[in-house]
């Protein structure tokens, strides 16, 4: 009786996660170029894999993803730690800062997309019109090699910042306050009851925090393509935009089956390392 009320939901994710996933593989070992009519897939064995060791534009779309995963969740981290002691504190100005910080928690990846692609703008966006205001030249952010990057990483700090330190937050409420008390007597400093007491403590959160926030991050995909597409050149070109780009733009199926696969393989290996911490620490 039971299999009958899981029947359907078990053959809808056969049919929507499972199948499109030992497909992808499939052709990954098949050359498919689906831009000429009437083409078939054709056997090509691990040549898909191979010729990405050679292949420069992979090459260069993985340093601009690892670029962007470490400055990223980096910075994210480091910033959402400083907002979540604050938040757990008693600082006053921290009321107006939570409702501030709900604020790109409301909107979709497009939509902040949209929204920063026209502060960013060179000649009408806000964020020139600031800094010409204490005399630097306008810049042309998105369109210039050095700082296009950045500038997308910045975005994605302004709207993931948020859901880490909210996160964080929730973990440090939930510490004892009895050990802190008794580091108060004993003439331990703020910042000795955070490096002894809060970090040890929080290790199981913080390392929640970091492997959800890799797995999204390598995942990027609606920020930089409505920012800039994965230029100028190369220098936004995440994995997953060249993934997009030769698989559905390109049509090369084969090939961006090949890179999907990578990229999983990669994924479920960071998330192994997290997961087994996760469980030596509660061990």
């Amino acid at each position: 009786m039971l299999f009958v009320f899981l029947a359907p939901a078990v053959l809808f994710l056969l049919i929507t996660s499972v199948y499109p996933l030992l497909n992808s593989l499939r052709l990954s070992f098949f050359s498919w170029n689906m831009m000429i009519p009437f083409s078939r897939p054709q056997w090509f064995g691990l040549g898909n894999y191979t010729r990405l060791l050679g292949d420069q534009e992979f090459w260069n779309s993985v340093k601009a993803t690892f670029t962007f995963v470490l400055a990223a969740v980096s910075i994210e981290l480091v910033l959402g730690m400083v907002l979540a002691i604050l938040a757990t504190s008693n600082v006053h100005a921290m009321g107006p800062i939570r409702t501030i910080l709900l604020f790109p928690l409301m909107m979709t990846p497009v939509v902040a997309g949209v929204l920063w692609r026209n502060l960013f703008h060179s000649s009408y966006g806000v964020i020139n019109n600031i800094i010409g205001l204490v005399g630097i030249p306008a810049q042309t952010w998105l369109g210039n090699p050095a700082e296009a990057l950045p500038a997308v990483i910045t975005v994605e700090i302004w709207q993931q910042l948020p859901v880490v330190a909210f996160v964080l937050a929730a973990g440090i409420s939930s510490l004892p306050v009895d050990m802190y008390k008794a580091a108060a007597v004993d003439g331990a400093s703020w910042w000795q009851s955070f490096r002894m007491i809060t970090l040890p403590l929080l290790k199981p959160v913080v390392l929640v925090v970091l492997l959800l926030r890799i797995m999204d991050a390598f995942k990027v995909f609606d920020i930089v393509f409505m920012l800039t597409y994965g230029g100028p050149g190369q220098k936004t070109e995440v994995l997953s935009l060249l993934i997009y780009k030769t698989g559905l733009k390109f049509l090369q199926i084969g090939q961006a089956s090949a890179m999907s696969w990578l990229f999983l393989v990669f994924i479920f290996i960071i998330s192994f390392f997290f997961i087994r911490e996760l469980q030596q620490g509660e061990g």
